[in-house]
């Protein structure tokens, strides 16, 4: 039983009837194999070591193959949450079992391709690095790069640029092989590769880039702080809004950190913003509105600083001597009524003199 299952492993996680049989597989023996949970039968005919539940194995018990964002999920693809199942079939697949929430779309490439059993798979039309996990899947799910265009397509637009981003990043496609992936797409939908920026690192910065540069604003990635500093920011919004995004999880061994960080870019000239994963996700237009408040900010000619009667006036401090650490200025006495109007009148933009004031002499009325 334990041998069937790593023939089954071996072949992609899925395997026909046929094919286990003619590695020598009975049928007492699949029925054991199946009881003892080391296989599943999703549909008949057909063998999984996927659990039920897994997409994988709906994919298979639907009757077609697995393809769009729920293929790309089990890759580690950006996104915000499990995506819904899609699965691909032949065009005259019937007896189909949907779940709700699964998409089927009936194409031809939802045709399963025959699997040489002497050999490894042939390879497909993924690009040349991964063709090997590509033929690996080519029972359970379409090519990669099929997988990829469906999800961009069925994404809105920042999620969309998000899973070409990831895909960039990790290393499955390179820039041609992203154009070539999507040259059979729609003229409307081929413009979407010119949105991908080699430099992204996370999703959240993916999905905050096309936010901005859809409201029109210029978005730099990774700019580094300064000339020999070698941190970087995460976003700058028109040269001005530095934005760090924090991901999902707060790291205390990196509080101090960022915050060295935040001073260094303010010292640079530039205001430095931060947001962490629910905040992109759920409070979006509030950092939008930040953003363009600081902007607007930076636009405005500089305003002359009014000092306000009343302004709490401190003493100076002058040298110190001895062992004290600190000396404050010895305030002055005032002598005349001529010198307290005199200092009354320098000091009334910071507010009143405070102090004893001689009060001229008045007698007593008569009783």
């Amino acid at each position: 039983m334990q041998q069937i299952a790593t023939h089954v492993r071996q072949a992609g996680g899925v395997l026909h009837k046929r094919d286990l049989v003619a590695l020598g597989a009975t049928d007492r023996m699949l029925t054991a194999a199946v009881r003892s949970a080391h296989l599943h039968r999703p549909r008949r005919g057909w063998y999984t070591t996927f659990p039920p539940g897994d997409a994988r194995h709906e994919a298979v018990r639907i009757g077609g193959r697995l393809t769009g964002a729920a293929l790309l999920a089990l890759l580690g693809a950006w996104m915000w949450s499990v995506p819904p199942v899609t699965v691909v079939v032949a065009p005259t697949a019937s007896r189909l079992r949907p779940r709700r929430g699964a998409s089927v779309l009936w194409r031809a490439d939802g045709l399963v391709p025959p699997r040489p059993l002497d050999g490894p798979a042939s390879p497909l039309d993924g690009d040349d690095e991964h063709a090997g996990e590509d033929a690996m899947r080519s029972a359970w799910a379409v090519p990669l790069r099929t997988a990829l265009v469906d999800a961009v397509v069925a994404a809105p637009l920042d999620e969309a640029v998000a899973l070409l981003d990831w895909a960039l990043a990790t290393g499955h496609f390179s820039m041609p092989g992203l154009h070539a992936a999507f040259a059979a797409a729609p003229s409307d939908v081929r413009g979407i590769v010119e949105w991908v920026d080699p430099r992204c690192e996370s999703f959240i910065e993916s999905v905050v880039r096309v936010t901005f540069a859809r409201l029109g604003h210029h978005v730099d990635s990774q700019v580094r702080v300064g000339p020999g500093d070698r941190r970087r920011i995460d976003l700058v919004v028109d040269g001005v809004v530095a934005l760090e995004l924090d991901g999902r999880s707060w790291h205390g061994d990196t509080f101090d950190a960022d915050r060295m960080k935040d001073l260094a870019i303010t010292i640079r000239g530039r205001t430095a913003l931060r947001a962490s994963y629910e905040m992109v996700r759920d409070h979006r237009p509030l950092l939008v509105a930040a953003v363009r408040t600081v902007l607007d900010e930076a636009r405005r000619p500089r305003r002359r600083v009014l000092v306000f009667r009343g302004q709490v006036h401190h003493p100076g401090v002058r040298r110190a001597r001895g062992r004290r650490p600190w000396h404050l200025v010895r305030p002055t006495r005032v002598t005349s009524s001529r010198a307290v109007s005199t200092a009354v009148g320098k000091t009334s933009t910071i507010g009143e003199v405070r102090g004893p004031v001689e009060r001229p002499f008045r007698a007593p009325e008569a009783p």
